[in-house]
């Protein structure tokens, strides 16, 4: 079984017919499958507080990740099943967290985000 891995970042994306979970504050926009969506959400990461891009150890990417983004000070939260991309928009700066699940497998990171913003980093 291969082991899954999560990486967050800003300069890589497919795009997807998206699905998406919004919360009043939190939106969480999923897919990343096709090309025509995937040069769309390429063209758009830069435009988004956050991009999560799922992929295995050895870089196949990874479709139905539940994928749940909180922000508990306020009691929000946006969850969806994502993959292989997942675009997060917020309304407010602060300290969201990311948890997702996949094959058994959980993970949970915090980030500090802001609207509109543009998060890079690697799990």
């Amino acid at each position: 079984m291969r082991k899954t891995f999560f990486a967050v970042c800003c300069a890589s994306a497919l795009a997807l017919p998206a699905t998406e979970a919004a919360a009043d504050g939190i939106s969480l926009v999923c897919g990343g499958i096709g090309v025509e969506e995937s040069t769309q959400l390429r063209a758009d990461t830069g435009k988004h507080a956050l991009t999560i891009l799922f992929t295995t150890t050895d870089s196949a990417y990874l479709a139905g990740v539940q994928t749940r983004v909180d922000d508990p000070l306020n009691d929000l939260s946006a969850a969806s099943e994502c993959g292989p991309v997942g675009h997060v928009d917020v309304q407010k700066a602060g300290r969201y967290r990311v948890s997702t699940e996949f094959g058994g497998e959980k993970r949970s990171e915090w980030f500090d985000l802001k609207p509109g913003g543009s998060f890079v980093a690697k799990d």
